[in-house]
């Protein structure tokens, strides 16, 4: 199982011990970054790339980064981070800018978003875009029409945080989507209720100290899928190959 969308610096070392106990072998840790100065997301992304690599290995467990600008936490010098995130493009296993996107339509949130796609365009990586609690339809259509302002690939884009209210949206522009099965987003009964439009999504857990998350959820997820009749090929899919086929390196 891949779990294509986590925070593990926000979380402990027992939840990378459980996840690979579980059937975790590969996941996804995106930056989350700091209000106050682009030294944290700097800082930040070093960890994912040190400190949490290494403890994911020592649980048998490949961890890959994803570095970017979250909205929810743009700092006044937000211009020197896309030269610190340019920095870390190159290395072997950041894998994608994310997570990045928008948040509430504040006009900074869509200036961070278009330049983060820019430099997603200009290096060819995957992009992986917040969607937020509330004003989900509005603010999804905002982020898709700034996906087609700067005119990357939608075979780059996951719309990450997806449920019904978004998802014809999303796959009517040929994006790739995320599903995140935690508190307010979607529950296994969901996916399974569902199963044959986000049979193209990519399962993952958002895991996170900052609210409630399951360091499990993806692979109480596949479980509750099985036991429930699905085809072993639909959960390989949701759980491991689209999520591979999307981030090339992994």
């Amino acid at each position: 199982m891949i779990d294509s969308h986590t925070h593990v610096h926000l979380a402990s070392y027992m939840d990378l011990e459980n996840m690979a106990i579980a059937g975790i072998e590969k996941l996804v840790s995106c930056t989350v970054g700091s209000p106050t100065t682009v030294k944290g997301l700097f800082d930040e992304a070093n960890s994912i790339l040190n400190v949490y690599r290494k403890n994911a290995k020592a649980n048998g467990i490949e961890l890959y980064a994803a570095v970017g600008m979250h909205p929810l936490n743009i700092p006044a010098d937000w211009k020197e981070g896309i030269r610190i995130i340019e920095e870390f493009l190159s290395m072997e296993n950041v894998v994608a800018i994310g997570e990045v996107g928008i948040n509430s339509e504040r006009s900074i949130e869509v200036d961070v978003f278009r330049e983060m796609l820019k430099l997603a365009k200009s290096y060819d990586k995957p992009v992986i875009v917040h969607t937020p609690f509330t004003d989900r339809k509005v603010i999804v259509k905002k982020e898709i029409d700034v996906i087609e302002g700067v005119g990357i690939s939608p075979d780059l884009v996951v719309i990450d945080h997806i449920n019904m209210d978004v998802i014809d949206m999303v796959r009517g522009k040929g994006l790739h989507y995320g599903l995140t099965v935690r508190e307010g987003r979607l529950k296994p009964e969901d996916v399974y209720k569902n199963i044959e439009i986000f049979e193209e999504g990519m399962l993952n857990s958002d895991l996170i100290n900052t609210g409630p998350s399951d360091a499990l959820s993806v692979p109480k997820t596949v479980k509750y899928l099985r036991a429930n009749g699905v085809r072993g090929d639909i959960i390989r899919k949701i759980s491991f190959e689209n999520a591979r086929r999307f981030f090339g390196k992994i």
